[in-house]
């Protein structure tokens, strides 16, 4: 494998550098940083470009920084951590405004700028949810970059202090060992509502007698931990565990609780919001409050009575809008999470919030047929976008559109293709929403 000198022009997606060969190729390199020079492994050939391997950095960037976490560049988590955060959300702005400039996507009828980043408060110490892969030893951390070899961890930086300190705990509970030796993944979910952590572990085999006792042991010897659950392949989720106490008890110990603390320039009360363990809420609870407020920004001083919010999970940003005086129909496919927007919706007497189970795509087609009209849309799809949704938002005729996405890419072809439907792009703000990798989540707010 030959090495060369190289110059990185700038970050792609993913945070992977860009530089050119002295051939001309391009040459893709990982953990680099714009305009550094850099000793470079050339190591594979792809159809469109060189994958190269950081050997040296020659001439660093001013902003390149000592990654905080050991495991960096080995552990397949982060991308960002040689660089000072600010630099960070400078290089994800760019990379953004690049993917949409590429994919011909404007801001607004003449142009214009985005709105500042939102940064985030907490550089480290904000996931809220963390899986960890098991091996068959037991030992548990992440898989490395492009393999399914484990980087065993002690910590996680990016995690909450409640999950560090569980991680920090897990050697003196010789119960949850055992079940780990007979596990292949755990995931560990904060519960900030109420200080609390729920633990999902997924077993190589179907539960035995054995793995319940142990579930009913894990809780008495890691006080934090409230709830167990146990999953295999082919087989119902079983828990809460302990298996005691009364059934509201138990339904009470299977919900992680999210708090959302009143903002006097949202004129909201504070409130909580619920989903069953497994269910998904955002990873940040502090930059999801950070979007509420942005969506509430966005649309100040509008009377916004109806809205369709398609892929609504929870109610994260349905029941804001309730709050606020909207009638609001949500849809989503998973049943559970159906039945927490239910719960929360009745926890905070609303009854003007209607949730159906159903696709969005389903969803959009069934409102548009009934002839429904709404104020606002919200479209907040899973990476690969919504396309199948698009064709039927006309004709809901909702004026504004606020679309939620964790990916670039697919957010810049779904945007090109709601211009057939009549919308464009008014405005644009990323949320730095996972700092110390190159994920990118974007709130943008179109008119019709």
């Amino acid at each position: 494998m030959s090495r060369e000198r190289l110059i990185i022009d700038k970050l792609g997606t993913g945070g992977v550098g860009l530089a050119r060969a002295a051939s001309g190729q391009v040459v893709m390199v990982p953990f680099v940083l714009p305009g550094e020079e850099v000793l470079v492994r050339l190591r594979g050939r792809r159809k469109d470009y060189l994958e190269g391997e950081l050997v040296e950095v020659l001439k660093p960037h001013p902003g390149r920084i000592s990654p905080l976490c050991p495991h960096f560049g080995a552990c397949g988590g982060c991308d960002l951590q040689m660089a000072e955060y600010a630099l960070q959300v400078d290089l994800k702005q760019a990379i953004l405004l690049e993917q949409l400039r590429r994919g011909g996507i404007a801001l607004g009828e003449e142009g214009g700028t985005p709105d500042e980043p939102a940064v985030s408060g907490q550089s480290f110490g904000y996931r809220q949810r963390l899986r960890l892969q098991v091996d068959e030893d037991g030992c548990w951390g992440f898989f490395r970059r492009r393999s399914h070899a484990l980087e065993q961890i002690g910590d996680c930086p990016l995690a909450r202090s409640e999950i560090s300190s569980l991680l920090r705990d897990i050697p003196a509970s010789p119960a949850l060992l055992r079940l780990l030796a007979r596990s292949r993944e755990i995931e560990i979910v904060s519960s900030p509502g109420d200080g609390s952590i729920i633990l999902i572990l997924a077993l190589r085999r179907k539960a035995r007698a054995n793995d319940l006792q142990a579930t009913a042991q894990v809780a008495a010897e890691l006080p934090p931990v409230k709830a167990v659950f146990l999953e295999a392949d082919g087989c119902a989720r079983l828990g809460p565990f302990p298996d005691t106490g009364s059934p509201e008890t138990k339904d009470e110990r299977s919900l992680v609780r999210l708090d959302f603390t009143a903002r006097p320039e949202s004129r909201l009360p504070s409130y909580c919001l619920s989903h069953e363990a497994g269910g998904f809420s955002q990873v940040n609870p502090e930059q999801n409050r950070e979007m509420i407020a942005t969506m509430l920004s966005w649309l100040g001083g509008r009377k916004i009575a109806r809205v369709a919010d398609l892929f609504c999970g929870l109610g994260n940003f349905t029941f804001p809008l309730a709050l606020s005086g909207a009638r609001v129909v949500g849809a989503d496919l998973q049943r559970s999470t159906i039945r927490s927007a239910k719960r929360n919706a009745a926890d905070l007497g609303l009854p003007d919030c209607c949730f159906i189970q159903a696709s969005a795509e389903n969803a959009a087609r069934q409102l548009a047929e009934s002839g429904e009209r709404f104020d606002l849309i919200i479209l907040d799809p899973p990476r690969r976008g919504c396309p199948e949704v698009i064709p039927y938002l006309g004709q809901l005729a909702a004026p504004d559109l606020l679309y939620i996405s964790c990916d670039p890419a697919t957010l810049t072809r779904d945007l090109d293709r709601l211009k057939d439907q009549g919308y464009h792009l008014k405005r644009l703000r990323l949320i730095d929403m996972f700092p110390q990798t190159a994920h990118l989540e974007t709130m943008v707010l179109l008119k019709r």
